[in-house]
This record gives structure tokens, C-alpha cells and sequence, in this order.
């Protein structure tokens, strides 16, 4: 019977010394568990991995969510240019004004700039000017550059494709719980 609690009580000192360890690791990388700056050591990354959250992470899975989200919104803003724009005579494709976009997306949604400026990223919308402002740029138009059956397909595939990514992050873990 000695020899049972021997083991019981060296298993749980190894226990206690392992997550011992784990902390102490944990508290090196840290930024709030050091007085100096100069005390942490400095973390480097590669270059393919900066910026971006950890893989599995929670901001990872946040991080794709909400590129899920501002797609659909460029889905949606593409979509009414397409309705309520007019053809330009020079290409085919819808334009619409930023007066008039501005006083029907805003019934949608505060973020009409930030989404202009990520759909012209993408190459989904073009516009004049680094960015727009209500009042002085009214008439400038915003175009789309392709077709929108063309940009609802590329969209919806790329939403399709961060969801594919989020579904599979979502089942890792339980696939490693299983092992």
C-alpha cells in the first residue's frame, strides 16, 4: 500500500513541476510579466506568419469571420450599383454616383467607405480619388469593373473558401480530442 501512494504522490509532483514549467515558459513570453522591456526576450516571426493571428486561435477564428462578413457586404454594396446604377457608355458596366450610393447604402450600413476602399482593393469597384468624402464628391462615380454576375461568382467563391477554412479550424480540435 506504501508503494501505491508512493507512486500516487510522485505522479503528482510530476504533474505540479510539469505545469510549473509550462507557466514559467508561458511567463517569458508575456508582456505584462516583466518590469523591463529590456528583460523579455524578443519573439521573431516568420515572415509569412506576421501580422496574422495563430493558427487555432480564437483571433483566427475571429479574423475569418469577419473577412466572411466584409465580402458579403462587398456582395452587397456590388449589388446595388448593379440595380440602381446606370450603364456607363463606355465600358457596359453600372456606375452609380457617391451622393446617391452613400443615401441608399447608409440605410444599411455606417461603413460605406471602408467597404468602397476594401471592394477597390480587391478589384471588384473603381473610383477616382484616394477616397471620398460626402458633400464635396457627390458626383464622383463608382463603377464596377467586371460584370456583376462575374464579381457575385469570384465573391461567393472566396466566401465559400473562408468558410471551408473555418469549418475545418472548427474540427481539428475534435479530430485531436479523438486521438
Amino acid at each position: 500500500m506504501a508503494a501505491n501512494q508512493d507512486s500516487s504522490v510522485s505522479s503528482r509532483i510530476t504533474l505540479f513541476n510539469q505545469q510549473a514549467e509550462e507557466h514559467q515558459n508561458w511567463m517569458m513570453i508575456n508582456p505584462f510579466a516583466h518590469y523591463n522591456v529590456s528583460e523579455m526576450p524578443k519573439r521573431t516571426f516568420p515572415q509569412e506568419e506576421y501580422g496574422k493571428a495563430p493558427a487555432g486561435s480564437l483571433s483566427e477564428r475571429r479574423s475569418l469571420e469577419a473577412n466572411v462578413r466584409a465580402l458579403e457586404e462587398i456582395l452587397q454594396l456590388c449589388d446595388m450599383i448593379e440595380k440602381s446604377g446606370q450603364d456607363d457608355p463606355e465600358s457596359g458596366l453600372k456606375t452609380l454616383g457617391f451622393g446617391p450610393l452613400f443615401n441608399l447604402y447608409n440605410d444599411i450600413s455606417d461603413k460605406l467607405l471602408a467597404t468602397l476602399l476594401c471592394a477597390r482593393k480587391h478589384g471588384f469597384v473603381g473610383f477616382s480619388g484616394e477616397t471620398l468624402f460626402q458633400g464635396r464628391d457627390e458626383a464622383v462615380p463608382v463603377r464596377l469593373l467586371r460584370p456583376f454576375e462575374e464579381l457575385k461568382t469570384k465573391i461567393l467563391a472566396k466566401v465559400a473558401d473562408l468558410r471551408c477554412v473555418f469549418t475545418e479550424k472548427l474540427e481539428e480540435p475534435a479530430v485531436l480530442r479523438q486521438n
